[in-house]
């Protein structure tokens, strides 16, 4: 296994149990390029009652959120808009370790190169978003090494779900290269 998203990919993924991939596609094919954002909900939607932020914006918002969370070590806003998402909770324990024992994270974050609905299912419709990693620094203590990532390209599986006017993660997964 490769090393975790911050260190490509997504650490969280390295923590939780082996990610079952996703290997059944399904549903709208249509590609969402960067940046655009509709204001008003797009076919990608689930059906009932569409959210007013649309799930591209989300998705690039909640992406801010987690570099802002690893940059920072601050983990609130990340988990508010991640809620039931137990890779992100175990990403945010992790972070979370790191600065409590006097370590750091820098993180360039996500270059978002596209977002593509991959199927849908229940209330949740799943995205594979790929995304150019950028690179990090980080040292997991005070004391501890500091070690370097280049970044790279990844597809991440997000899971999303209504959620008040908005959506929630509640579910994200690496693929496998």
């Amino acid at each position: 296994m490769g090393v975790p998203r911050f260190l490509i990919g997504s650490l969280a993924g390295a923590l939780a149990a082996p990610i079952v991939l996703l290997a059944a596609c399904g549903g709208d094919d249509a590609s969402i390029a960067d940046p655009p954002v509709s204001p008003h909900p797009t076919s990608s939607s689930p059906t009932g009652t569409p959210p007013h932020e649309s799930p591209e914006a989300f998705i690039r918002r909640w992406a801010e959120a987690e570099k802002r969370m690893e940059n920072t070590g601050q983990v609130e806003a990340y988990l508010a808009l991640s809620k039931g998402c137990t890779a992100c909770r175990n990403l945010t324990e992790q972070v979370s370790r790191y600065y409590a024992a006097g370590g750091f994270v820098k993180w360039g974050g996500w270059q978002i190169l596209s977002i593509k609905v991959n199927s849908r299912h229940n209330d949740a419709t799943t995205y594979a978003v790929k995304n150019r990693s950028l690179p990090t620094t980080y040292q997991t203590s005070r004391d501890g090494r500091i070690r370097h990532f280049s970044g790279g390209v990844t597809t991440e599986l997000l899971d999303l779900e209504p959620s008040g006017g908005t959506w929630n993660l509640s579910s994200k997964a690496e693929l496998a290269s």
